[in-house]
């Protein structure tokens, strides 16, 4: 922009008669003011100049280089101020009309004579008629301004219905959104009112919730990550948005506690003895069966984003470079254990696909591999395990499942205990062992260990139908029988290590600081 001179345009285009007065008024101020310091400074000039005549020109002290001093300073100064009063010229006399509004914004006083307030707005075909580029009494942002020839095209003005403003990274990933980056090229496409500005403002905020949907989906899955060691949830808050897409959804039970002495005729009649003395486990611990629910429902989701969806993505890496390096014929979920096993010891596999080795353990619940890898697929669907059936499993071969295949809940837990089996730090004493398998589950043909005071784990009674309890100290803590029996055990479990361990399992935090777990059960 340039304004040296009040005729000289500071933006091509049309002129805005307010604006160019404003600047040449302005200007001549600066005229005035030179000329009334350029008249001070001479005449400090000429006392000084009168003192220094009468001085004695044989004596001279300090006091008298004080004043050539100020000498020099005083004739910089005129020169200065002179030379601004030449360098500018008076301009047209006539005061400049103003509205109200534009009177308030330039901050003109109103004893200045140099404006004239409009009252009245005159028409747009009045030759006279000024519009500035904050004119705040335009009905409309698509007002044009002349003075500042503000082209109503530009991207920050304008929007397409359906597709706001994008940004580079967006339009990276326009291809798999429905996200598009062409501006409209009629004036019916501006924003011209209030509703259309917060159309797009609701459009802009859709299309930021699919672009990191689409990054989200764009991250890799691989086992051996750091993001595999973190849930992708951090708070019970941050999962609403995954449940309302899945398929499973749990009913909410009476919020009434349920205690050892006067359990409700609806309960009564919905649960059997024996499962109520298994829940009187939570009364005690003052945790009713609303909250019972929420934690049940947190932990499925966890089990299904942090370790069942990661698997299937792992499959599908691993089966793709094994057909790059040339071993199509070996895929997981098509091949035996022991045949995955040699090929992950091969050097090229161990190497290059070194994840391999690490997936296996998650492979060792059963021989049947087909059926193992096509249920774990199955499951990662819907994101909260919706095809979860704790006696029995999916078809094979176009068969119904049978006994000779494991059931959801083996083929859960077994996930879960390998997946904190690689997660938690073996004991220094015992670097053989399995730092969760080894200390923290027992399963129905391990020997039950002899129960001390700090004794915590996890124990399978029955495989058909399954059956888990959890051993506390020197008490074994019955669960409720069926189908959340896994879910209450893993909870019950994660409640007495927040509690006893304060969060730390091993040598390893449970919270915020580690695996991030505990706001499974709210803590």
């Amino acid at each position: 922009m340039s304004c040296c001179t009040p005729n000289s345009s500071f933006l091509p285009g049309k002129q805005s008669p307010v604006l160019e007065r404003t600047l040449l008024v302005n200007k001549r101020r600066i005229i005035r003011r030179s000329l009334i310091w350029a008249s001070m400074n001479f005449i400090l000039l000429c006392l000084v100049l009168y003192d220094l005549s009468y001085a004695c020109p044989l004596y001279v002290n300090y006091y008298h280089y004080a004043e050539y001093g100020l000498v020099v300073i005083l004739m910089a100064n005129i020169f200065y101020h002179i030379t601004n009063f030449v360098r500018y010229s008076y301009g047209n006399s006539d005061p400049a009309i103003t509205t109200p509004e534009q009177k308030s914004f330039l901050g003109i006083k109103d004893s200045d004579l140099n404006y004239k307030v409009l009252d009245t707005p005159r028409s747009p075909n009045n030759p006279n008629y000024y519009s500035t580029p904050m004119n705040m009494s335009a009905l409309s942002w698509m007002s044009q301004s002349d003075s500042m020839n503000l082209s109503t095209s530009a991207a920050s003005w304008s929007y397409t219905r359906g597709s706001p403003n994008i940004t580079h990274h967006e339009k990276a990933v326009a291809k798999s959104s429905p996200l598009k980056s062409n501006f409209p090229s009629t004036l019916g496409d501006y924003i011209t009112h209030e509703n259309g500005l917060n159309k797009y403002l609701k459009e802009y905020e859709e299309a930021e919730k699919i672009t990191k949907m689409v990054d989200k989906s764009e991250k890799s899955a691989n086992l051996l990550s750091s993001f595999w060691s973190h849930p992708v949830t951090k708070t019970a808050k941050d999962v609403s948005s995954f449940l309302k897409k899945c398929q499973y959804q749990l009913s909410t039970q009476s919020p009434t506690k349920l205690t050892s002495g006067s359990p409700s005729s609806q309960d009564d009649k919905t649960l059997s003895p024996s499962q109520l003395g298994a829940l009187e486990v939570w009364t005690r611990i003052n945790v009713d069966s609303v909250a019972l629910t929420q934690w049940n429902k947190n932990l499925r989701t966890w089990l299904s984003q942090t370790i069942i969806e990661r698997l299937v993505g792992e499959f599908d890496l691993i089966n793709e470079s094994l057909d790059k390096h040339g071993l199509s014929d070996i895929k997981i979920g098509r091949v035996g254990l022991e045949r995955l096993r040699k090929t992950a010891q091969m050097v090229p596999v161990s190497q290059y696909i070194p994840s391999l080795g690490t997936l296996l353990p998650f492979l060792e619940v059963t021989t049947n591999q087909e059926y193992l890898v096509k249920r774990i697929r199955e499951l990662a669907k819907g994101g909260c395990m919706s095809e979860f059936k704790w006696n029995g499993g999916g078809s094979y071969n176009e068969k119904p499942w049978n006994e000779s295949l494991p059931t959801d809940c083996k083929i859960v837990m077994h996930l879960l205990a390998t997946y904190l089996d690689t997660q938690l730090m073996p004991l220094p004493n015992m670097p053989d062992t399995k730092a969760f398998s080894g200390h923290y589950y027992i399963k129905m043909t391990d020997t039950m260990p002899q129960l001390k005071p700090n004794s915590l784990f996890i124990q399978e009674v029955s495989e058909k139908l399954p059956h888990y309890r959890v051993v506390v100290g020197e008490k074994v803590y019955e669960m409720v029988k069926g189908y959340n029996n896994l879910f209450h055990s893993i909870l019950f479990f994660l409640y007495h290590v927040n509690k006893m361990e304060q969060g730390m399992l091993g040598r390893v935090n449970l919270g915020r600081a580690g695996l991030n777990m505990l706001w499974i059960i709210d803590q």
